[in-house]
């Protein structure tokens, strides 16, 4: 605040300002901007080293500041304007600060190209990069040279935007000319490429950094090694690992749990503990993703108690379980069928302080319909709404798949009805649950009225779904019609598979065309379809 004060030409401006509100009054929203909003942004953009917003506490008074400068006579000079864009920027309101830039214009208040570059970045956050790039056009048309921020800005909007590939082919544009590029722009296209999939691209951007003097950094290892890791390349994730190591550069938590992570689906252990040790050799502590990682990967290779130990453990180091600790644990039981723990760890939700998302709800509910406890299911899935969470499709299919096994099917059916008059939409899975329940109860035509149905809803059905009705046509002797539906499935370009055919088979042998069924059987064959004891079986029991 004293640099404000003992600063001559802001007390001016000050004084002109507080005189205009007294001058005259107006009803638009933003007009009065409060005094103490004024001081504090004047006093920020006498501070260099300032880090927040210039002292705003919300939009409004950003836009109302900027309402009054824009009215002034004579204006104040663009670096003012542009901090108040810059923290209207910060805020994330970029239509904001669009509909503000334009209004500069309109007062012919010339951009500088920090105007510009805020321009450009709002324009990418909302994906709107013809804008982006049509100002940067103006940019260069200015005559101004775009900095390393604006033109990794552009790189990282068309990332977003999934173009990763002209992201690319502008870096190489912007390289050929003379502009300079940072880390942080290699790590963006790095990031991106990575993402689509293209390791080797990425790390081809890596050692072209090299080329142009800009050391890779531990983000942009991480982001390889993460990359790798998702691919299956954990061997290679653990040799850029080294070099990490070998230059110096200290791994951080984040390079430790993706490789962690790699290792756990490889179900490779040593190698797991090996680096718990380097973690705790370079004083690196597990945070709770990583912890969570690890329990994750013990409940899937059913190492259920180790999975508990390690959730002690994790508490025991001050790291506190989150509602994913929970769930990844519940799963863990479920998956043992002992739906009784994982209500258990439920019910410690609140000891916890952690409140139970769509998910804790789901594994739950999945598991006491696989246990056959529709019942307490049901009262599962009514609490949810008492808690204001909203079902999602996997809650409501689990349910109505819970209801059909218990033979509930009215009831599946009205649930089934009621989401898709005004819910989450079912999708094919929930369609195939019904489809699977009326054809086991033999209602073979309402089956096939739901299967169009999902035609007009637009979904694709599988080859579940056609598995489903073919296998109902052929307990109900309409061989034929089974038959037109495997010809459909194939004229969709879905692969039938060893259910399909054996289906057919067991048909034509039970409604006596085994010289059909012999024919089937031998089309699976030819066409590389591997022949179960299954399909012998029942060629065998036609002839018994």
């Amino acid at each position: 605040m004293e640099a404000w004060i003992k600063n001559p030409i802001l007390v001016i401006l000050g004084r002109k300002i507080v005189m205009s509100f007294t001058a005259k009054t107006t009803s638009l929203r933003y007009a009065i901007p409060k005094f103490s909003v004024f001081l504090r942004f004047f006093s920020y953009s006498q501070n260099k080293n300032a880090k927040s917003n210039y002292g705003f506490d919300a939009i409004d008074d950003a836009v109302a500041l900027f309402s009054r400068l824009i009215t002034m006579h004579p204006l104040p000079s663009v670096v003012e304007f542009n901090m108040i864009l810059g923290s209207i920027v910060k805020m994330k309101h970029y239509p904001t600060a669009i509909s503000l830039f334009k209004q500069m214009g309109l007062r012919g208040i010339t951009p500088s190209i920090v105007s510009l570059s805020i321009l450009i970045n709002c324009y990418c956050h909302l994906g709107h990069l013809g804008f982006a790039f049509s100002v940067l056009s103006m940019v260069l048309k200015r005559g101004y040279q775009p900095n390393t921020v604006t033109l990794t800005t552009l790189m990282r909007g068309l990332c977003v935007k999934g173009e990763v590939r002209k992201a690319v082919d502008f870096h190489d544009s912007v390289v050929a000319q003379g502009f300079l590029l940072d880390e942080v722009s290699y790590g963006t296209l790095i990031n991106g490429l990575c993402k689509i999939g293209q390791i080797k691209d990425a790390f081809e951007f890596m050692q072209k950094m090299e080329g142009l003097m800009v050391r890779p950094n531990v983000v942009i290892y991480n982001m390889m090694i993460d990359g790798l890791c998702k691919d299956g390349f954990v061997t290679e994730a653990c040799g850029l690992y080294l070099e990490i190591v070998g230059r110096g550069i200290s791994p951080d938590i984040f390079t430790y749990t993706c490789l962690i992570h790699g290792f756990c689906s490889l179900g490779q252990w040593r190698e797991v503990t090996q680096l718990l040790c380097d973690m705790v050799d370079k004083m690196v502590s597990p945070n709770v993703y990583t912890y969570n990682i690890l329990i994750d990967a013990l409940c899937k290779n059913r190492m259920l108690r180790k999975a508990h130990d390690m959730c002690n453990l994790m508490i025991e180091r001050g790291q506190q379980p989150d509602v994913v600790t929970f769930n990844t644990l519940m799963r863990g039981y479920c998956l043992y069928n002992d739906v009784d723990e994982a209500r258990k760890l439920f019910d410690r939700f609140v000891e916890w302080d952690i409140v139970p998302d769509v998910w804790s709800y789901n594994i739950l509910i999945i598991g006491y319909c696989k246990s056959k406890r529709i019942d307490e299911a049901l009262i599962l899935f009514n609490k949810m709404h008492y808690t204001n969470l909203v079902p999602n499709i996997v809650t409501y299919s689990s349910v109505i798949d819970g209801l059909c096994k218990s033979g509930r099917i009215s009831y599946a059916w009205q649930l089934f009805s009621a989401i898709h008059d005004d819910g989450p939409s079912p999708n094919v899975i929930t369609y195939n649950i019904m489809l699977d329940a009326l054809c086991k109860i033999q209602h073979i035509d309402n089956a096939i009225k739901l299967f169009n149905l999902m035609f007009e809803r637009g979904l694709t059905p599988n080859v579940l779904s056609y598995n489903i009705l073919i296998n109902g046509y052929c307990k109900s002797k309409r061989i034929d019609e089974a038959m037109n539906l495997f010809k459909e499935m194939r004229h969709r370009n879905l692969v039938p598979d060893s259910v399909t055919y054996n289906s057919l088979i067991d048909g034509l042998c039970k409604s006596g065309r085994v010289s059909h069924a012999w024919e089937l059987f031998y089309a699976m064959h030819d066409g590389g379809m591997p022949v179960n004891v299954i399909s012998y079986n029942i060629l065998l029991d036609a002839f018994s």
